[in-house]
């Protein structure tokens, strides 16, 4: 790091994008927000920070961010780890002396192999950043007031984002959360209006908490309360929020965010089958039928939207088509704004389940876990269950009932909705289910071209472009792109794979 001037600070979000395609991905709602949160701990007095992330803005492929920073920072989902690893390697490459940073869902599902890989390995929430800008550059970079960077996130297209909770206190079977087994805690009101001053003026405020309803029915209102203070100032139009299902079996909490400007409520629906709600351990949404939430919402003037999770192991082609082919005849119920399969994500209950029952593919990659293909062994035919995969995923041949549908359901809801809450039901499905343009720079639109076509199997897909290195690099970065292998041959978990589990006691260095 040289003298008289800042230090830079290269924050990115690894990303693999589960359809191959290297361009920004601009609409997804929501954006992450953890690389904003940890720019907020440095001082900008001596500190100059940059974000990339790999959802918003595309891959990274540009040589002079690999130069520029002094230090980098990783994070991102699991599945993200070997894409980090690669990032970082481009880093070092250009710049030897730069120091790798990770944290997060990697950091925590993977702690052995990142304490090898990174010079730093975080294993707790974003404020443990500070202990790493203390250990390379000083006390005085970090900042006092450790507020969100959200002047980094332009542009922002008018949404704004909070968080107001910790985890979640509920321990679905497929979470990372519960893999993680970290407590439910709630902001402190300090953080809480520290992070709406940083917002400033928005459109809408999207909450990313895990579970905005919680276990603490005081501290529910008074956060609900605390945001409909900011909505009657005027500082936004609306907000919206995630809850679980519990939320829902008392009328007076819709009711109690209406009267305080919520427009949204994503809630996780996740199927319709009871039995395979229990099995994800999923007892809170046991009672979430679509259309009943979709009008208790309505009612109140807000919107309502849910995530749906297919899960061939335990379903077979006829019961999933079934589900959709009714929530299409239906144009009362919006169509899902998440649709997934079940990922068995590394350190959850349900990973951990399916490689004991021997439900693995064979040569299964991390980077393969991220809920567009199979990963399992499903319990009808795999070609049988792959083409009808292939085509659900992307609404193939039910483009036409897709747009019928959406425009129906707009229309009959208007007069419950504003009219951004009435636009927002008639494009989101067409934008999450429809074709997507893919337009980037020149360098990340060529990527993508030359990315193998999927085959929506972990079994036959072909290796991402991104494991051919994009610059010239001396064989000792050799090792940094080649995949991290979760099962070997015969669906067993692989040595590599049980060694990079093996958990520190605190941060590595």
């Amino acid at each position: 790091m040289q003298a008289g001037r800042k230090s830079r600070i290269l924050i990115v979000n690894a990303y693999f994008d589960p359809w191959r395609s290297a361009t920004p991905t601009r609409l997804f709602v929501p954006r992450a927000m953890a690389p904003y949160y940890l720019a907020g701990y440095f001082n900008p007095a001596l500190a100059e920070v940059r974000v990339w992330d790999e959802v918003y803005h595309g891959a990274l492929l540009d040589r002079r961010q690999f130069e520029w920073p002094d230090m980098v920072i990783f994070t991102g989902l699991t599945a993200a780890f070997d894409r980090a690893r690669q990032l970082l390697a481009y880093c070092r490459h250009f710049n030897p002396n730069v120091v790798g940073v990770i944290g997060g869902p990697i950091a925590r599902a993977l702690p052995a192999i990142c304490d090898r890989v990174f010079d730093y390995s975080c294993q707790g929430d974003v404020e443990e950043i500070t202990e790493v800008i203390e250990a390379v550059l000083s006390r005085d970079h970090v900042s006092d007031a450790s507020a969100l960077r959200f002047d980094l996130t332009s542009p922002s297209m008018g949404i704004a984002y909070l968080e107001t909770t910790k985890n979640c206190n509920f321990a679905c079977s497929f979470c990372s959360l519960s893999g993680e087994g970290r407590a439910y805690t709630a902001h402190s009101e300090h953080s809480i209006d520290s992070q709406l001053d940083a917002i400033g003026k928005a459109v809408c405020v999207m909450v990313l908490d895990n579970n905005f309803y919680g276990n603490n029915r005081g501290s529910f209102e008074w956060r609900v309360k605390k945001i409909g203070d900011r909505w009657r100032r005027g500082q936004f139009r609306g907000w919206g929020a995630l809850v679980t299902g519990d939320f829902f079996k008392r009328p007076e909490n819709l009711k109690l965010m209406a009267e305080n400007g919520c427009k949204g409520i994503f809630s996780g629906v996740e199927t319709l089958d009871p039995a395979l709600l229990r099995t994800f351990n999923k007892k809170q949404s046991l009672s979430s039928d679509p259309l009943t939430l979709t009008e208790a919402c309505a009612e109140n003037g807000i919107f309502f939207d849910y995530g749906m999770i297919i899960d061939f192991a335990h379903q077979t082609v006829a019961e999933v088509d079934d589900q959709l082919s009714g929530l299409l005849a239906d144009h009362r119920v919006p169509l899902p704004g998440l649709l997934s399969m079940t990922i068995p994500i590394a350190g959850t209950p349900y990973f951990d389940k399916a490689a004991r029952e021997g439900r693995m593919m064979p040569n299964v990659l991390l980077s393969d876990m991220d809920g567009q293909k199979l990963v399992e062994w499903p319990k009808e035919p795999v070609e049988k269950v792959v083409p009808f995969l292939r085509d659900l995923l992307k609404f193939r041949g039910r483009k036409r009932a897709l747009t019928r549908h959406t425009l129906a359901h707009a229309w009959h809801w208007r007069k419950h909705f504003d009219l951004e809450q009435t636009i927002l039901a008639a494009v989101r499905p067409l934008h999450r289910f429809g074709w997507n343009a893919g337009i980037g720079s020149p360098r990340q639109m060529y990527q993508s071209f030359k990315e193998p076509p999927l085959t929506y199997s972990a079994m036959t897909d072909q290796l991402r472009s991104a494991y051919q290195p994009q610059h010239r690099l001396p064989s000792r970065f050799e090792s940094d792109f080649e995949p991290l292998q979760v099962t070997d041959e015969n669906g067993e978990l692989t040595d590599q794979f049980q060694s990079a589990r093996v958990a520190p006691s605190s941060i590595a260095v």
